[in-house]
């Protein structure tokens, strides 16, 4: 008995009991009510059994006798024997019909009367009128026989039997009429006896339930008041515990909770004491106060009556500072290292702790007494590895590990601060010292001046004295002892003047000594700047990459606590349903939060890219619509929305996604903090300032409005105008921040207007035309890829991707989830999920049962396409981020196996690029993360698709007769055409009927093919449906640009265009090569043979390392291309000068001398290149650098390493188109 060990009544032993208490009475029940059942049955079948039976033998009696007077009375008229079968039959048969009936009333002594007197009055019948009429016609008797039918003695016998056996069967309907009311009776018996069952069960669930939930949830309560009673402390050491007196599970929720919170108390007094300390010893600038300060605050912290600090000064610790200490107080001035318990802890750089202190230890004074300490508390101080100090505490109480924990925490920091003030001390003395010195040497240069000054004086009056001499021959003896005194006194100042040089030397020497020691420390402050910088720029792009591994685990919690939500199957409590609805809630609001900080962190590292577009009125003002009027109504607050008349019509270029942006965050901030009244969007055009031509999006509200001297504020980071804790409105500051960004991404700025209380309005300006919104010019692009030049060159083993193997046994052998790859039988429909989240493919997994497709699932790329190779599935869903082989690839591989192109690929991913998923074949794309509502849609779509047998097809072809031969190329009977001539009858046609596909030529009667497919993606239920452009305009690279940003493929009629348009609506249609005629699969088999698809053909190749020239080379060759290379744009240029007679060219874009965005460029300038297909090989695989490919003059690209049989692929189209 698990459930009541120890004397405890668990949970699940209440829970137990409950349900045993339950499915007893509902077991008595059952057996009352089976009993109640089979009576009724029983009665149900005499009833069913018995008077049917009853009444059809009546009945047969009945027909028995009027079979007998029918065919007497035409035996009579015709005298043909034939008429006597139907007499003689009845005659023989009625007798067998009456026993039976007889058994069936033998316990009804009525009936069995009147049955007696029927037989009776059928056999007077027989005998007095059958035979008798029917042997006077044999006999030939006619006026025995006209007397007998004027007696009519026969009718009169027929009328009283049928009198008879009507009487019968009233009293067997009445019978039967009481049986059915009994029965029904007992019915309105069963279903009170079943009502008070029912009403018994769930009173006695109820009681249960909430005998023992009330147990529960009373437990429950008191822990969330008392966890709520110390949250609302805010972290103050409240010592309040939890309370729990019962004997389940609950009291170990109260223990647990209970030692939970007595390690938050103590962490957070830690962090505190930590935070305290570090704020008491700033602002100081010498280090015996920076000792006193700290050795104060620990021994308050710790609770220490004494302390004293030694501070290291070489291999000796020197007392600085004390706490609490007295005159006369025992123990040493200073230790050396290793000497005592002092110098030993500096020396092990380790805490030591000292408990039951013995006597002649210090004792701790106060004015009522001495007292000795309990414990001893040693604790060393280091920085950087070495002790700058120990501290020695003295306490009356024991030390705690709490205590202990503390110290050994701080001390670090203590030392750090030592390290920082001596680091400061030391450079403030040299400086001091530095300048003293200067100002000696100073002193000291000008001392020699003036001594030199007296040498030079002196010298001019020895002169002087040398003419005396010599004119005065006579004095020479008597001042010759005078010159040589003079000439010693020369000559010690000569030699005093060479030791003052040699002193000066030495100052320099020293002067420069503390300069390197000042550069030195200004080069570590650099290091340290460039470290910082280094660190913020990291921060920045990992916050702008994160995206993915942020929203896959945020995908799967959002779909599985929508799931508990929902509570399909009725076994979760209200409060465990509105649990999933909070997590589903939080983890939406976290999501939103975490898109915020990576737009932010986008824009400040300069990865947030901007797309323009035309600006669809209509289409935006409709999702704020319907975005906000179901928040507007709730809140009963009135939504306009205006647009000037003079905009509708007005072509505008902007990135929609950012302008939907900046509008749903400005919404969003009226609708927060407006609580009645109304919020406005207003558009118009403007002019201000230096925006001259400006569309004006205004947001007002009549909320709160914002103070005066928070407008500065509100657009920075983190930051509202109620910043308090206890503020009334929620958020995180973010919205106008990153709506500033934008607009200024945008060319535009927002601007506000407030009145406290009044009310707010925000205006984004948005310039109407910007001229960074066209192509960028050649020096742009230049300037812009300037790096790519000088970057080193790719390794030839980077530049062909590594050969997958896909159709090993052992790619399949084992499942990485477990899935149905074993269960699988004939007529299964099997789901392929290709997903490497393991937890988002079991939930894919669930979702695909509860609709009874088998599934199978692989976590890798090349275990993907093994499964898809070995089982066929009927649907695949696939991800694109993925281990060994991503999915574009396996897109690519799937489309271009003759069994695999047929099967429908769902892509779910986090990749934002839709149009290229369908663009490479995929049936629909859906970004993740996405939400069960979702998923269940991509599952509908793939049922409905599977359903549909029959693909449509719409062609729009102004040509008769090319439209017929198109119509004839593509039929069959696995697809239904629909062929139109005009623009507008291909819209009547889409708004009617639901298409796979569309071809359609650029060149139509009423309206252009660029406003078609213009108004057709305008429509969001249109935006998914594949589009091929089959025209033979001539295209310029605007024109081709911007078709590829609607159509899935391009074809330009030619000789080989109507086999590359097969191909192109086979793919999109998903039809099974197997089904179609041999005519029809020899174009697919030509297009797709590798060995005769290129025979003739000639490239160039366009590379600037030899290593991948080579690599490339071989494997073109190997595939009958004639190749030709070089190895920089220059050489390209020139080598299609001298040979222009090129298919292709493969365009490397990382080139010295001429990048590859500047070599195509010059090609596309060149008359007889325009059409010449290029396709770039790019090391980039980001969005924005396949556009510039594009822009630049490729007709497609391919990013590196190279997957050889994606560009094949690409080769084949190309050079086929």
């Amino acid at each position: 008995m698990s459930m009541l060990r120890r004397g405890r009544f668990t949970i699940r032993a209440k829970i137990v009991t409950g349900y045993i208490v339950v499915l007893l009475c509902l077991g008595a029940a059952l057996f009352l009510l089976s009993s109640r059942i089979t009576s009724m049955e029983r009665a149900i079948d005499f009833v069913t059994e018995h008077d049917i039976e009853v009444h059809e033998l009546s009945s047969q009696l009945e027909k028995h006798a009027l079979d007998m007077e029918t065919g007497m009375r035409g035996y009579v008229i015709t005298g043909e024997d034939r008429y006597l079968v139907p007499y003689t039959n009845a005659k023989s048969g009625w007798s067998s019909d009456y026993e039976k009936l007889y058994g069936l009333i033998a316990d009804n002594p009525g009936q069995l009367q009147r049955l007696e007197t029927i037989r009776s009055n059928i056999e007077e019948w027989i005998e007095t009128a059958g035979e008798q009429a029917i042997a006077y016609k044999r006999e030939g008797r006619t006026e025995s026989l006209d007397a007998f039918f004027r007696e009519d003695t026969g009718k009169k016998i027929m009328d009283r039997l049928r009198s008879q056996l009507e009487e019968f069967r009233n009293v067997e309907r009445e019978l039967t009429a009481q049986r059915v009311d009994s029965l029904d009776k007992q019915n309105e018996d069963l279903q009170l006896t079943l009502s008070i069952i029912f009403l018994l069960i769930v009173a006695l669930s109820v009681a249960a339930a909430a005998t023992i939930s009330g147990s529960i949830v009373r437990t429950i309560q008191a822990v969330i008041g008392a966890i709520s009673d110390i949250a609302a402390s805010e972290g103050v050491q409240s010592g309040k515990r939890i309370e729990v007196h019962s004997r389940d599970e609950m009291s170990d929720l109260g223990e647990a909770t209970n030692r939970l919170l007595e390690s938050q108390e103590g962490e957070n007094w830690l962090q505190s004491g930590i935070a305290e300390v570090a704020v008491s010893y700033q602002g100081q600038s010498q280090v015996d106060q920076v000792a006193r300060t700290f050795i104060a605050k620990l021994a308050e912290l710790l609770g220490a009556s004494y302390g004293v600090f030694y501070l290291r000064s070489g291999d000796v610790l020197t007392k600085l500072a004390s706490y609490a200490a007295s005159k006369g107080d025992p123990g040493a001035e200073s230790f050396r290292l290793g000497e005592g318990l002092v110098g030993q802890c500096a020396l092990e750089n380790r805490i030591h702790a000292i408990d039951e202190v013995p006597g002649g230890h210090v004792k701790i004074a106060t004015g009522l007494g001495e007292s000795p300490p309990r414990s001893i508390l040693i604790i060393p101080v280091h920085h950087e590895g070495r002790v700058e100090g120990v501290i020695e505490l003295a306490s009356l109480d024991a030390f705690t590990s709490l205590h202990l924990k503390l110290a050994e925490q701080i001390r670090g920091t203590l030392g750090m601060a030592i390290g920082s003030v001596l680091a400061q001390m030391e450079v403030k003395r040299l400086l001091e010292e530095s300048q003293t010195m200067a100002e000696e040497l100073q002193a000291q240069t000008e001392e020699l001046q003036q001594q030199a000054e007296e040498l030079k004086a002196q010298s001019e009056e020895l002169t002087a004295q040398q003419d005396e001499l010599r004119a005065a021959n006579d004095a020479l003896k008597k001042s010759e002892d005078d010159l040589k005194r003079q000439q010693e006194e020369l000559e010690d100042s000569n030699l005093e003047l060479t030791k003052r040089s040699e002193l000066i030397v030495e100052h320099a020497r020293r002067l420069e000594e503390i300069n390197e020691r000042i550069e030195q420390q200004n080069s570590l402050l650099e290091r340290q700047a460039s470290d910082l910088q280094t660190a913020s720029k990291y921060k920045s792009e990992f916050l702008a990459n994160m995206s993915h591994e942020l929203r896959t685990p945020l995908n799967s919690l959002l779909i599985l606590s929508q799931l508990l939500a929902e509570n399909k199957e009725g076994n979760l409590f209200p409060k465990q349903v509105e649990f999933a609805h909070t997590i589903h809630s939080s983890g939406s609001d976290l999501l939103r939060l975490i898109d915020e900080i990576l737009d932010l962190s986008k824009v400040e590292a300069g990865k947030m890219k901007i797309e323009m577009q035309p600006l669809v009125w209509e289409e935006i003002l409709d999702s704020l619509r319907r975005g906000f009027q179901p928040l507007a109504q709730r809140k009963n607050v009135e939504f306009l929305l205006n647009l000037e008349e003079s905009l509708t019509d007005r072509l505008l270029l902007t990135d929609t996604h950012r302008l939907q942006q900046v509008l749903k965050n400005l919404l969003s901030n009226a609708f927060k903090f407006t609580a009645r009244g109304k919020v406005e969007l207003r558009i118009y055009p403007t002019a201000h300032g230096e925006i001259a031509d400006a569309v004006a999006f205004e947001v007002s509200d009549t909320g709160i409005g914002i103070p005066e001297d928070k407008k500065a504020i509100i657009f920075e980071a983190f930051q509202q105008a109620d910043g308090s804790t206890s503020r009334k409105y929620g958020g995180t500051g973010l919205g106008l921040t990153i709506s500033r960004e934008l607009a200024g991404l945008l060319g535009g700025r927002i601007e506000v207007e407030s009145r406290e209380g009044e009310g707010s309005t925000f205006t984004f300006l948005l310039p109407a035309s910007r001229p960074d919104a066209e192509a960028p010019t050649e020096g742009e692009v230049a300037a812009a890829e300037s790096p790519l030049a000088a970057s080193a060159p790719q390794a030839a083993s980077d530049v062909l991707a590594p050969s997958v193997e896909w159709t090993s046994p052992e790619l399949v052998a084992d499942a990485d989830v477990p899935d149905d790859r074993h269960a699988l039988e004939p007529g299964d429909k099997v789901l392929l999920i290709i997903e490497d989240d393991a937890s988002f493919a079991n939930i894919m997994l669930d979702l695909a049962r509860s609709r009874k497709f088998k599934g199978l699932v692989a976590l890798q790329g090349d275990k993907g396409l093994a499964l898809a190779k070995a089982y066929k599935p009927d649907a695949i869903i696939l991800d694109i981020q993925l281990p060994v082989i991503d999915g574009w690839s396996i897109l690519e591989r799937l489309k271009q196996h003759p069994e695999l192109r047929h099967i429908p690929v769902h892509v779910i991913s986090v990749v934002d690029e839709p149009q290229q998923g369908l663009t490479r074949g995929a049936m629909a794309y859906l970004r993740k993360p996405a939400d069960k509502e979702s998923m269940e849609n991509a599952l509908s779509r793939i049922e409905a698709f599977l359903d549909r047998s029959l693909k449509r097809l719409l062609i729009v072809e102004d040509d008769v007769a090319l439209r017929n031969s198109m119509v004839e190329l593509i039929g069959h009977d696995d697809v239904i055409i629909t062929a139109v001539s005009t623009g507008e009858e291909a819209l009547r046609e889409l708004e009617t009927e639901r298409f796979d596909c569309m071809v359609m030529d650029l060149g139509l009667a009423d309206i252009s093919g660029f406003e078609l497919l213009d108004r057709i993606r305008k429509n969001a239920q249109l935006r998914q449906l594949p589009i091929i452009i089959y025209t033979g305009k001539e295209l310029d690279m605007r024109e081709e640009i911007e078709l590829k940003k609607y159509a899935e493929s391009i074809i330009i009629k030619n000789v080989k265009s109507q086999e590359r348009l097969f191909d192109e609506t086979a793919l999109f249609l998903h039809r099974v090569e197997a089904n179609l005629p041999e005519d029809r699969r020899n174009i697919l088999k030509k297009l797709y043979n590798n060995e005769t698809a290129f025979e003739g053909k000639r490239l160039l190749l366009v590379e600037d390392d030899i290593r991948n020239i080579f690599a490339l080379t071989n494997v073109l060759k190997s595939h009958h291309l004639n190749v030709s290379f070089a190895e920089n744009g220059r050489e390209a240029l020139e080598l299609l000068e001298k040979d222009p007679a090129f298919d292709l060219i493969l365009m490397d874009i990382m080139m010295p001398e001429m990048d590859g965005y500047e070599t195509m460029r010059a090609i596309r300038r060149m008359p007889q290149f325009d059409k010449l297909p290029i396709i770039a090989l790019t090391a980039k695989a980001m969005k924005e650098d396949r556009q510039r490919c594009i822009e630049a003059g490729a007709s497609d690209y391919i990013s590196k390493p190279i997957d050889i049989d994606k560009l094949l692929s690409l080769l084949k189209v190309w050079l086929y188109t």
